[in-house]
């Protein structure tokens, strides 16, 4: 699980925030584009990809294609765009790097009509390698209230 603490976050030059919100820009239209094998190498050779809430965790850029080439159909040709936003963005090492973020996908049908997929936090790490950022891990949390209505993890 990424690094996160409980604390401020850290300060981190406005030179490497733009460079993971460039990096996401460029990431996530990959998918919405279903160009899946130049989005799965967007992740390390190793790399994992989980769904707190669903149970389920892929490793590996193969798992990853084959998992999101079975995925990818039930959005039909219905167009589906990643949001983001509240980076918490947090240096960990010298080539790594811990982004938290809150995410919402809209899916937009033929007529125009647009329904939003249930809003979530996710963690990655992404490592830089040969000057290029990757992501390392993502771990996905839907967001979900409690029966009382109170907020609740997805864990």
């Amino acid at each position: 699980m990424p690094h996160r603490s409980s604390s401020a976050p850290t300060r981190v030059s406005a030179e490497l925030h733009v460079e993971v919100q460039a990096f996401y820009a460029f990431q996530l239209p990959l998918l919405e584009d279903r160009k899946l094998e130049e989005f799965v190498h967007t992740f390390t050779e190793d790399g994992s990809y989980a769904q707190v809430k669903d149970g389920w965790e892929l490793a590996g850029r193969e798992n990853l294609l084959a998992a999101m080439s079975q995925a990818i159909p039930y959005y039909g040709n219905k167009i589906f765009r990643h949001w983001f936003d509240k980076f918490v963005i947090e240096q960990v090492a010298e080539d790594e790097i811990s982004v938290v973020f809150r995410s919402l996908v809209s899916v937009t049908d033929e007529t125009g009509a647009v329904v939003l997929e249930p809003s979530s936090t996710v963690e990655d790490i992404l490592v830089r390698r040969d000057g290029r950022l990757f992501t390392r891990s993502r771990v996905v949390r839907r967001d979900v209230a409690a029966p009382d209505g109170a907020p609740a993890d997805a864990d």
